[in-house]
């Protein structure tokens, strides 16, 4: 980028640190949404072209076929662009054509396997992937970041709910998913010293256990679950049952993206993408996907793997207070069992549309 337009972005951002700029109206923004095509992706782009936005995704391949159904008709008017957010030439580019007033930070990795034995690539996707956007938002002067992190930032359950202000590194324990816990908490914290130096304008969502239509495998059997109960097939699992999440639609943290994205000046900088609701156990979901799927031949042992128990003592039950207070935003499918009904629902038109 050239140094008098990087100049000058940083002094506007150093004269508007610590007063209001104003915000277009959404119909007049341009949303550049980074990790368009994984799964929570075409979710958040759905909410932001219903919102009346225009918007560009940036991502490493192209929108899959749960993402294209998601957007329909409308996938014709998003425009995507090939690239990582490790690449800064890239996604100055990208920017630099498009003219975002506003980005949806969510390109990273989540593969915690991955992250363990590719760590150089891993810190240049998540943590160094952050910092190019935040650079870019200082050089082209961009109003505001939503930054996406996980609850993997939390070292243990130091008190419950769970709020937003609960410690993430402790004397003797830090972000408790390793490396994609340890990365989310990086950038964070960049997000913090890029604000409180700079004047750049950010929030951060720490989702929860997120769930829909395209999801991947990262959160517990949902999917295999729900899916395999639509298409017929039995889905027997060995272990799991007693393992408790605060399962969070991928609607609902849509809705919550476009929430912060208009928040106000003295918002919270940092919310959970959660129900705030007691924990739902995998059991539950069982139970849930027999009532309402015909005939689903499902079902979960009651003891958990060795695995997955140093993951349940990390897990409690969160508050979302400060969104809903604040944003006046609430989960539309705060009970699983609405969300588990929407989900089947979705993906049995998505089978029917795409077979």
């Amino acid at each position: 980028m050239a140094d008098d337009q990087f100049e000058q972005g940083f002094a506007r951002r150093t004269v508007d640190a610590g007063t209001r700029r104003e915000r277009r109206p959404p119909a007049e923004s341009t949303t550049l949404v980074t990790g368009a095509t994984g799964f929570i992706g075409p979710h958040v782009v759905r909410a932001l072209l219903d919102s009346g936005r225009r918007v560009v995704g940036l991502d490493v391949r192209g929108f899959q076929p749960e993402g294209r159904f998601i957007l329909g008709d409308d996938l014709d008017d998003v425009s995507l662009e090939l690239g990582s957010v490790a690449d800064t030439a890239r996604l100055n580019d990208v920017i630099r054509r498009h003219k975002p007033n506003e980005v949806v930070h969510m390109g990273m990795i989540i593969d915690p396997g991955y992250l363990a034995t590719n760590r150089t690539t891993g810190i240049q996707v998540n943590i160094l992937g952050t910092v190019n956007v935040l650079e870019a938002m200082l050089a082209f002067d961009i109003d505001r970041v939503v930054n996406f992190s996980s609850i993997g930032v939390l070292p243990s359950v130091e008190y419950q709910p769970i709020d937003v202000n609960h410690p993430i590194v402790l004397a003797g324990k830090g972000p408790g998913t390793d490396f994609y816990g340890s990365s989310k908490a990086a950038s964070e914290l960049l997000c913090f010293a890029y604000h409180q130096a700079l004047g750049v304008d950010f929030r951060t969502i720490r989702p929860s256990a997120v769930y829909g239509l395209g999801m991947t495998v990262w959160v517990g059997p949902i999917k295999a679950l729900v899916e395999g109960a639509v298409r017929g097939e039995p889905q027997h699992i060995e272990f799991g049952g007693p393992h408790p999440r605060d399962y969070t639609h991928a609607m609902d943290i849509a809705g919550l993206v476009a929430a912060v994205l208009g928040a106000p000046d003295d918002a919270d900088r940092i919310f959970f993408g959660a129900t705030g609701r007691p924990l739902v156990t995998t059991t539950e979901v069982v139970e849930h996907v027999r009532e309402l799927v015909p005939g689903a031949d499902v079902s979960i042992g009651d003891e958990l793997s060795e695995g997955e128990k140093p993951v349940v003592a990390l897990r409690g039950q969160l508050s979302i207070d400060n969104a809903r207070d604040q944003l006046g935003w609430e989960p539309t499918y705060g009970a699983i069992r609405d969300g588990i009904a929407q989900y089947a629902d979705h993906y049995r038109a998505f089978l029917a549309a795409t077979t």
